[in-house]
């Protein structure tokens, strides 16, 4: 068939271009929920407001969010069920800290960062108040602000509340109590700006609780003489239930009470003239709320008995001490009580009071709701498991949906900055020296270019001194040099990717100039299917041999999924510690640029929804897009993309089309630089774009298909000279840019500033700028020369290790996340340390080389 024939495509070919386009409409199509703004839950909060920085300097208005039980339920799933994105997400933590508290507060704070949420920590003393340090306290900050620095949330602390209660191990101890809050506030304020002190007791209604439901066998009112404010030698209702418990203006700066409907008091017959009922004490659960009863509890009259003292709350603790005010708060429904309201009608009656406009006005010092998001067993209701939750049913959630609307000063998240998984993926990008100047960069390129022209001219000075050192099998269809090449790559991927110190980390991040493993990687994988799928083509057809590329995809591809789902089991193990794979530390090579240093990334966002039942759309979408993730994985869907495009890029070069491929290849290459198309919401996408990447596999190739014909054409002596000369040119140019501004020659040909700005402007990763590609070819060429005349004594020192790696390297790629991970879990393990980077490096290697040497699992894991 002539070049310019134009009869259909073979079947093959159609049916890889209906696949393509299918996969295409699927993937694209199946947007997850995080990517699409329009999809993201209801907000309130515009684009031109600041985020929160300072938690004592909250914008005015009222901030709305529940206390999630968090064994069974996520921030994620909360905002989907209800359509709104809360502003802040409340969980218990136990205090002093230890590791499962960590976690629980590091997860809090993880689930917050992608909806923009402030978090509201319950701090519950698992001791006696007088046994917390002011050691304890420290720790406690300092996670705080390393959690702040990492996430830029802010954080609300509800130290020990309902303090003033019997309920708690912790209540009605003021002096105890205040003495161990001022520890932690001054901890708190010393060294996590980030974060506010709230005092939240309990509202008064029976105090001092002496038959309080639930009460601390052992903690009864009346053992503690400061509570006797009212100086009667009793305690008793006549005494203020707050004020022995206040830790100081200086300590506090939000206030917050406890005022939840747990039910009706049944109501006495009026004693005195204002009104003022006497309360028998007992509560009729599951009712209706009577009216006004929310403004009766701020007003402090709901419940209290003849002879208490009325405390207006929040005027007289918030208003009057120029802080804001927290309201805990939930509507129990009893599913048990045959004799209950509607569940909707209770809740949605509790809601319409809480945000009632009138109230707003009245209390504009209320700047927080947290709902109890939880069913649990209460003692009010007979130990019955009470419903609190809102999200739970449908009525309840449109009651809440509709109250959310219609309050005028709420205000909903985001709140604080918002980190997208856009965000998290280019974050991963490893670049040259993390952190260090672009001159540094720029001077290891030019080391690395004119040490790498050196060799290659004594290179060339080899072929005439020791001939019989030169590579010897050159039409030899599998190419040995290629094989020690990819093994050497995919070693160093390995190295980089452990990130612990060592003098192969040094090789690997530094004498390879502006390029990593990841270009290598992908332009050899190109050049060995150039080489490898044309025979198949002419041994067993087209048919055959799409048929055949499919089956390779497809095994990536569900081989791919496998590790994601593998790491993500691993990390629910208790004792492993999955992050070092499963986040990522942000170290300003993003979009999001310097600022973001130190910001920790979730690379599984939505996981844990993949539990739910049934689970959500957008979650399967994100695990079947590879949108989730190790980042030491995520070029793996760029693979299985890649594969699935060989027969077709591989049909166009049978037909001598290498023209108008190349020429399509740098076309969508130039679009990309300027647009940033994103062909897919996959993980890969950000960190190696794929209409960018492409031109690198594009070119691998067309170099593969060609290969005996270009090593022909360059080892004849015009090809010799022609690659000397521009290898040459390339050191020449970079040397003389160094020297000029190293010396400040001023050069009249270089332009002022113009090497300082070289490497921004030509050689930055992920958007594969052209200086970039420049140095990739030139390694690539030079490594070629370097390996052929120097083969023998290179095969004899290296072969045995890099060759068996590089012949199986998709193998080791795929099973290194796990020894990444294996790393990361080793206790004392001193990431700088040159010589542990040394033994663990040679350790890991030699395991795997013994792996690929056995063939360990490779009927299961492709090689």
């Amino acid at each position: 068939m002539s070049p310019t024939t134009t009869a259909a495509p073979p079947t093959g070919v159609r049916a890889l271009i209906l696949l393509l386009v299918l996969v295409a409409g699927v993937l694209g199509g199946g947007t997850p929920a995080h990517a699409l703004a329009g999809n993201l839950p209801a907000t309130t909060v515009g684009a031109d407001e600041s985020p929160v920085g300072d938690p004592t300097g909250l914008a005015a208005g009222r901030y709305f969010g529940p206390e999630l039980d968090w064994s069974t339920d996520n921030a994620r799933a909360y905002a989907d069920r209800t359509g709104s994105t809360p502003s802040f997400f409340s969980r218990p933590v136990a205090y002093p800290l230890d590791a499962v508290a960590e976690r629980d507060l590091a997860d809090l704070v993880r689930q917050d960062a992608p909806l923009g949420a402030l978090a509201v920590v319950t701090l519950e003393p698992s001791k006696p108040l007088t046994e917390l340090t002011e050691a304890d306290a420290e720790v406690l900050a300092d996670t705080l602000a390393r959690l702040d620095e990492e996430f830029r949330t802010a954080f609300f602390l509800r130290f020990a509340p309902e303090m003033n209660g019997t309920w708690h191990s912790w209540g009605q101890h003021p002096d105890a109590y205040v003495d161990a809050f001022r520890t932690v506030a001054g901890a708190v304020h010393e060294r996590a700006p980030g974060a506010a002190l709230v005092w939240a007791p309990s509202y008064a209604a029976g105090y001092p609780f002496t038959e309080a439901y639930g009460a601390v066998e052992g903690l009864e009112a009346g053992s503690v003489p400061a509570l006797d404010t009212n100086g009667n030698g009793l305690i008793d209702g006549g005494d203020d239930p707050y004020a022995p418990y206040y830790p100081g203006d200086d300590a506090v700066d939000w206030v917050g009470l406890s005022l939840y409907h747990f039910g009706s008091y049944e109501q006495g017959p009026t004693t005195s003239a204002d009104g003022t009922r006497e309360y028998s004490g007992a509560i009729e659960t599951s009712v209706l709320p009577e009216p006004d009863k929310f403004a009766d509890q701020l007003a402090g009259t709901y419940g209290i008995a003849p002879g208490a003292p009325t405390i207006d709350f929040a005027k007289e603790y918030a208003a009057g001490k120029d802080k804001r005010f927290l309201v805990q708060t939930a509507a129990l429904f009893d599913p048990e009580d045959a004799d209950s309201a509607p569940e909707a009608d209770i809740k949605a009656a509790w809601l319409e009071q809480l945000f009632d406009p009138v109230i707003a006005a009245e209390y504009p010092e209320i700047g927080m709701v947290a709902w109890l998001e939880a069913s649990r067993p209460e003692p009010e209701a007979e130990g019955h498991v009470v419903d609190w939750r809102l999200s739970m049913e449908d009525g309840t959630t449109a009651a809440l949906t509709d109250t959310l609307d219609a309050a005028a000063d709420l205000r909903l998240g985001p709140v604080t900055d918002v980190v997208r998984q856009e965000d998290a993926n280019e974050s991963t990008s490893q670049v040259w020296q993390s952190g260090s100047s672009p001159n540094t960069a720029m001077s290891w390129l030019v080391a690395s270019v004119v040490g790498l022209f050196l060799l290659v001219l004594l290179a060339g000075l080899a072929r005439k001194v020791v001939p019989q050192w030169r590579y010897p099998n050159e039409q030899n269809p599998r190419d040995m040099r290629l094989d020690l090449l990819r093994g050497w790559i995919i070693t160093a991927v390995v190295v980089t990717h452990i990130e612990v110190a060592g003098p192969w980390s040094f090789v690997a991040l530094n004498i390879v100039g502006a390029i990593t493993g990841a270009e290598l990687f992908v332009l050899l994988s190109g050049v060995v299917m150039g080489m490898v799928y044309p025979i198949a083509v002419r041994k067993l057809g087209s048919g055959a041999a799409l048929k055949g590329n499919m089956k390779r995809a497809l095994r990536l591809y569900l081989t791919a999924l496998g590790v994601v789902i593998a790491v993500y089991l691993l990390s629910l193990v208790p004792f492993i510690d999955a992050s070092v794979i499963t986040t990522f530390t942000d170290r300003g090579t993003g979009d999001t640029g310097e600022g973001a240093v130190g910001r920790v990334y979730d690379l599984y966002p939505n996981a844990a929804r993949l539990f739910d039942y049934p689970p959500p759309g957008y979650a399967i979408q994100d695990l079947l897009l590879l949108s989730m993730g190790p980042w030491t994985f995520n070029i793996m869907g760029l693979f299985v993309v890649l594969t699935l495009s060989v027969p077709l890029l591989v049909e166009l070069l049978r037909r001598k089309l290498w023209w108008l491929l190349l020429l399509v290849s740098w076309a969508l290459y130039v679009l990309d630089s300027i647009v940033h198309v994103r062909v897919l919401d996959s993980q890969f996408q950000d960190v190696f774009p794929l209409l960018t990447w492409q031109v690198i596999f594009v070119h691998g190739i067309v170099i593969g298909f060609y290969r005996r014909r270009i090593i022909d054409t360059l080892s004849r002596s015009w090809g010799k000279i022609l690659i000397g000369t521009l290898l040459g040119l390339y050191a020449l140019g970079l040397g003389l840019l160094w020297l000029d501004s190293t010396f400040r020659l001023q050069l009249p040909f270089i332009p002022a500033g113009f090497y300082e700005s070289l490497y921004d402007a030509g050689y930055v990763r992920v958007f594969m700028q052209p200086g970039r590609l420049i140095d990739l070819a030139f390694f690539v060429v030079a490594a070629h020369a370097i390996l052929t005349s120097f083969w023998k004594p290179l095969n004899r020192a290296f072969g045995w290790l890099y060759i068996p790696l590089g012949q199986s390297s998709l193998y080791v790629f795929i099973v290194h996340v796990f020894f990444v991970l294996a790393v990361g879990n080793l206790p004392g393990l001193d990431r700088t340390s040159f010589w542990q980077g040394l033994v663990i490096h040679a350790v890991v290697t030699l395991i795997i080389w013994v792996m690929v040497k056995r063939k360990v699992l490779f009927s299961v894991i492709p090689n």
